[in-house]
């Protein structure tokens, strides 16, 4: 038997690796994030944007740099996925949030 194949298991086990590794899905294509026309998105400034969407379920508040790519404004790696109790305790905080802001 050559040595680069792979010796069979006398054991008829389904845990091989190729089993459980997800196959991957291509990507979607991303749609652009025009604040006039999605009502989830706010603009905060020219590359920051908030938006709620819901992933698996539950709701999110997004606070995320965009780029723009071919006329697209694109997410990137840079932000933060804030769950609604999470949402709802910071803005709890904010006027305590705004006097420390004062301070500087």
């Amino acid at each position: 038997m050559p040595k680069n194949k792979k010796k069979e298991s006398s054991t008829d086990s389904d845990t091989s690796f190729e089993d459980r590794t997800p196959a991957k899905q291509a990507k979607k294509e991303s749609k652009s994030s025009d604040t006039g026309n999605d009502p989830n998105v706010f603009e905060l400034d020219k590359n920051r944007k908030v938006t709620v969407n819901e992933f698996k379920g539950k709701v999110y508040v997004g606070i995320r740099e965009y780029y723009n790519k071919d006329g697209k404004d694109l997410p990137s790696k840079k932000g933060i996925s804030l769950t609604v109790p999470q949402w709802k305790k910071l803005l709890e905080q904010a006027d305590a949030i705004n006097e420390q802001i004062k301070k500087f």
